[in-house]
């Protein structure tokens, strides 16, 4: 789909964020965030979190039917997370992080426990573990891994269940390695970093979308609120 790329680009300026950074908050390229901003295609979802990256409505930026969210509606320490079908997706946004909060916001029942539980099993194979980073997977291991979060993402949505995901910087103590003791720490003085986060709700909800309050957004997600 193609976007109204000067609308997004006057809403990207008009909260001081550089394509970079809104590159990095949506987690896709800078080419990507350009192609957009020209009015050029790009995948739907792709579209979502772009819109979801700048606080508006995934639709709005589509049209003029749809209006803005409000500050009301949305504050800066919020983010939105979006229904994805992309299994690409999924896997890449929670292995390129520095943590992932995973929920299951759905009952587990006779039906839909076996496909739950494969999930999981998927999800947890790729979660980010900064006290003990996992080697990197292969390009096989990956590609493996997308074809069957795309197959169960897909099994899912025949039950009526969804994977809603969303993206954000963090600001949390980033473990550092201690070569005399062969492990990892953090001190009191550690000083905090912006680093990726991921959340992932899985839900039966009908909403075109979840919010939710991280308590550990970084102030440089937007603008400082005082």
């Amino acid at each position: 789909m193609a976007l109204d790329g000067e609308k997004l680009r006057k809403i990207r300026t008009s909260k001081g964020i550089s394509q970079e950074k809104l590159a990095l908050l949506a987690n896709v390229n800078r080419r990507t965030v350009q192609r957009a901003e020209k009015g050029e295609p790009i995948a739907l979802e792709t579209a979502a979190f772009i819109a979801e990256a700048v606080g508006v409505a995934p639709a709005s930026l589509r049209g003029s039917q749809l209006e803005l969210f409000e500050p009301k509606e949305k504050a800066w320490d919020e983010v939105i997370l979006v229904p994805v079908s992309s299994g690409r997706r999924v896997i890449d946004a929670i292995r390129t992080s520095f943590k992932a909060e995973i929920t299951y916001d759905v009952e587990p029942d006779q039906e839909n426990v076996e496909i739950l539980a494969r999930l999981a099993t998927l999800l947890e194979r790729f979660e980010p573990d900064p006290w003990n980073p996992p080697s990197p997977p292969s390009h096989v291991e990956i590609l493996r891994g997308q074809a069957e979060a795309n197959e169960i993402l897909a099994g899912l949505s025949a039950i009526g269940v969804s994977v809603f995901l969303a993206t954000y910087i963090a600001w949390e103590k980033v473990p550092l390695w201690d070569g005399d003791t062969g492990g990892w720490y953090v001190m009191t003085n550690t000083p905090k970093s912006d680093v990726p986060f991921t959340l992932i709700t899985v839900s039966d909800s009908s909403s075109s979308h979840l919010m939710r309050k991280p308590d550990n957004m970084s102030y440089s997600q937007d603008e400082i609120p005082f």
